[in-house]
């Protein structure tokens, strides 16, 4: 009977693993290798080796010889497993599989001429790649002692000069191994990536991807399931605009397709809470829970996001208090006009979520405390963006992206305490050559404190990019 029941078992596990592995969406959708852009493909999920037929000689190309070509646009570039077979000189299909489901940055690296090294037994493989970005600013006000152009540190009043900077760094350089073990109940695909902007001090390395996936299970370090990179547009500034919605958080969470058009995604993240004291050590007991789902077409794509956190804290006398944060995320991408025109959005809402946008992650914007009550408050913040994406030719394009973050504050907070800022950004970004890039930008930022004082800041930037 032993022997029956683990028989049964195993036959169950295999077809559970094979369906992940098989799950493709019909009717495959097709595209087309003719005069588009290339600039829509960020990054690589996988690489395989395909076959082609040309005039009945056969040989091999790599998917990302294949998705990388000038001539070639993906027709959602974002956040599945590409797997693609090319069934004549002009068409290849597309298919998607919920068991690789990745999220894609506009920052990613561009796999140009990718080293990839493969078992003998096809069973296994690694690849390596990395970019060498050398990026420079000259500030004319404002902004005086921070690399990334983040509106929370512009100085306000007297404080706010005209005394110009500019600064050189290749701090944003990043290196990145990806690869894959078959299994019989499936493949493993991992990822590691780093770059050397951990301390504005010394070339440290920061951490920025580290997870493993198997079937439709993800686990380890990468961008937070209340997020969506690929409504965020191009930046020269590594970070983007800054109010866009783009933490990474260590998580273990599931995905999976409903059809061709859905996608959903749940997830427990690591609860990194921002406060305004460092007198006590705060630890969290309950992880933040996070959901998104998403629907894809052929314009683009739509997203609704959710996060659940509880904030623990102590006050002053070292006494526990907790409270409650929510937060909901709308984004989304619409092709105005295929292969040139592009709209991108998001907008967030919420309390106790400072974490999780750009301009308010680390300033300690998550709980506040109220003197009055002794208890530790989530701050409500609210934050938008909208870009416009123009491909001027199909290797240069641009971006112009205005946004806001707003903090609702409170009747006990300082005078000087963050109330609202406001962004501005333009630039063009230029695909030289296979594997290189240039871009030049423009920005402007302004923070208003409670008490009504502002200041502006203005910085024209540049970044050259070598992808290996």
């Amino acid at each position: 009977m032993r022997k029956i029941l683990i028989a049964l078992l195993m036959i169950f596990l295999s077809f559970f693993a094979v369906s992940a592995q098989t799950r493709l969406m019909n009717p495959l959708r097709q595209i087309k290798i003719s005069g588009t852009d290339s600039w829509h493909v960020n990054s690589l999920a996988d690489v395989k080796l395909i076959k082609r037929s040309y005039g009945g000689e056969n040989d091999s190309v790599t998917l990302a010889e294949i998705l990388f070509n000038p001539n070639i646009r993906l027709i959602d570039p974002d956040t599945f497993k590409l797997e693609t077979s090319l069934v004549a000189p002009d068409s290849a299909l597309l298919k998607r599989d919920s068991s690789r489901i990745i999220d894609v940055h506009p920052q990613d690296v561009i796999q140009a001429n990718v080293l990839k090294i493969e078992s003998k037994n096809k069973k296994a493989s690694i690849t390596f790649y990395g970019s060498i970005r050398v990026n420079g600013a000259t500030d004319y006000n404002g902004l005086q002692s921070v690399n990334w152009f983040n509106t929370y540190y512009i100085p306000v009043g007297e404080a706010n000069t005209n005394v110009r900077r500019f600064f050189l760094s290749a701090n944003q350089t990043r290196l990145g191994i990806q690869g894959m073990n078959k299994t019989l109940w499936g493949p493993i695909n991992y990822r590691i990536e780093a770059d050397f902007s951990g301390s504005t001090k010394g070339n440290l390395m920061k951490l920025r991807h580290a997870y493993g996936q198997f079937i439709n299970i993800l686990a380890g370090q990468t961008w937070s399931v209340f997020s969506d990179p690929s409504s965020i547009p191009w930046t020269v500034d590594a970070e983007g605009p800054n109010s866009a919605v783009n933490a990474r958080s260590v998580q273990i969470r599931y995905s999976n397709l409903i059809n061709e058009n859905f996608r959903w995604m749940v997830s427990i993240e690591s609860p990194q809470i921002d406060y305004d004291s460092d007198t006590v050590n705060i630890y969290q007991g309950t992880p933040d829970l996070a959901g998104r789902m998403k629907y894809m077409t052929k314009w683009g794509h739509i997203q609704g996001a959710l996060v659940l956190r509880s904030l623990g804290a102590r006050n002053p006398v070292n006494q526990p208090t907790s409270s409650m944060g929510i937060g909901g995320l709308l984004s989304g991408r619409y092709d105005i006009t295929p292969h040139k025109n592009i709209l991108l959005f998001q907008l967030v809402a919420g309390k106790g979520i400072a974490r999780y946008i750009k301009t308010l992650n680390g300033t300690g914007n998550d709980l506040i405390y109220n003197p009055g009550t002794g208890l530790y408050e989530p701050l409500t913040v609210f934050g938008g963006l909208i870009s416009f994406a123009h491909g001027w030719r199909k290797n240069i394009f641009s971006f112009l992206t205005p946004g806001f973050t707003s903090v609702k504050n409170k009747d006990f907070q300082s005078g000087d305490s963050f109330s609202l800022s406001a962004y501005f950004s333009v630039n063009t970004f230029w695909d030289v050559a296979k594997g290189f890039r240039v871009g030049a930008e423009y920005s402007f930022g302004s923070r208003v404190n409670k008490d009504k004082e502002f200041g502006t800041a203005n910085r024209v930037s540049f970044i050259f990019y070598y992808s290996f």
